[in-house]
C-alpha cells in the first residue's frame, strides 16, 4: 500500500469506537495512544527488548536480587488487514481501515459516522473481526442492513431484499380469509385452478406498501423488461435482474444481475462477510477490500 493511501485512511480507535483523523498519535476522545500509521500501514516491527537491570549480590546469602524494575509499556492497537470502501452514497470515497477488533457503524454512535443520512439508526450495525473472519450484524436498525448475495438466498415469508433502489417482500402463500361453514364467500377475480397463490410486495420509503403481485405460477422475475415485474429505465437494474421461485418452506432468491447486486436484509444473526462483498447501510454502499 501507498505512502499516500496509507495518510487518507482514518484511525479506528479500538477503545472508544471514535474515528480519529488520518495520521492521528493518539485517540482524541480517550488518549489511547496510536502506532504511527497503524490505521493503514503494515504492522509496525515489535519494540526490542528492554536490557535487563543490573544484578546486584547480597551480602553474606550468596543469592542475586534484581534491580529496579521499569514500568509496563502500554500495548499499541492493531490495525487490521479489512477496509470498508464507501462506492456510492453521499460519503462515496471514504475508506476504512478496521483495527484487530472491528468498529460499529452509525448515525450517532461508533467509530464509523454517517450523521447526515436520514436512514441510518443511531447505532446501525456492527463489524467484528474473530479468528481472522469479519462479520457484520445489524444492530436492531429500523432500516436493516443488506448484504450483497451470492448466488442463491433462501427467502422465509416476510424475507426483504432490495435490486437497485427498489425494495421487495416475499409475502408467502397467500391465505383465504377465515370464514364459518355457510358463510358469504367475498367477491373476487377467479383463484387459479393449481399451484398455491403466493405474492411479492414492494416496500416504499417509510415502510409503505407499493405494487404488489399474486401468482400461482411457481417463477417470478423482476428486471428492466421482459419479465413477470419491470421497471424500465431503472438505475442499478439489469435486463433480468433477478427470480424468486416459490417453495413448501419459503422462497429461492437468484441473482441474475451480472455484478450489479441484489441484497438481501439480515435477521438477528451476524453474516461473515469476504473481499468484494457489498453491505448497504442507510444510503450507503460499503465494499469489504482486505489488504
Amino acid at each position: 500500500m501507498s505512502r499516500f493511501l496509507a495518510s487518507s485512511l482514518g484511525v479506528v480507535c479500538p477503545t472508544c469506537d471514535v474515528l480519529g483523523p488520518p495520521g492521528s498519535q493518539r485517540c482524541e476522545a480517550c488518549g489511547t495512544p496510536f502506532v504511527p500509521g497503524a490505521a493503514a500501514a503494515p504492522e509496525a516491527p515489535a519494540p526490542p527488548p528492554s536490557p535487563q537491570p543490573a544484578v546486584q549480590a547480597s551480602t553474606g546469602s550468596g543469592t542475586f536480587a534484581p534491580g529496579p524494575q521499569r514500568a509496563p509499556q502500554p500495548t499499541a492497537p492493531v490495525a487490521s488487514r479489512f477496509i470498508l470502501g464507501v462506492v456510492s452514497g453521499p460519503a462515496r470515497g471514504q475508506r476504512f481501515r478496521l483495527m484487530a477488533n472491528g468498529c460499529s457503524v452509525g448515525r450517532t454512535k461508533g467509530a464509523i459516522l454517517f450523521p447526515d443520512d436520514v436512514h441510518v439508526s443511531p447505532q446501525h450495525a456492527a463489524f467484528r473481526i474473530r479468528e481472522g473472519q469479519l462479520t457484520v450484524k445489524d444492530e436492531s436498525s429500523a432500516s436493516g442492513v443488506f448484504v450483497s448475495m451470492h448466488g442463491q438466498e433462501t427467502l422465509p415469508a416476510g424475507g426483504i431484499f432490495v435490486v437497485g433502489q427498489r425494495m421487495f417482500r416475499f409475502l408467502g402463500v397467500l391465505q383465504p380469509p377465515a370464514g364459518g361453514t355457510g358463510s358469504p364467500r367475498p367477491y373476487g377475480a377467479p383463484l387459479p385452478l393449481q399451484g398455491h397463490l403466493w405474492g411479492l410486495e414492494e416496500v416504499l420509503n417509510g415502510k409503505r406498501p407499493g405494487r404488489a403481485v399474486a401468482t400461482a405460477q411457481p417463477l417470478l422475475t423482476i428486471g428492466l423488461a421482459g419479465c413477470d415485474v419491470n421497471f424500465p429505465g431503472e438505475p442499478g437494474f439489469a435486463p433480468r435482474h433477478c427470480e424468486v421461485t416459490a417453495t413448501g418452506q419459503g422462497a429461492l432468491l437468484r441473482d441474475l444481475s451480472g455484478g450489479l447486486g441484489t441484497y438481501v436484509r439480515l435477521g438477528a444473526q451476524e453474516r461473515i462477510l469476504q473481499a468484494g462483498d457489498r453491505v448497504r447501510i442507510g444510503d450507503q454502499t460499503l465494499l469489504v477490500e482486505v489488504s
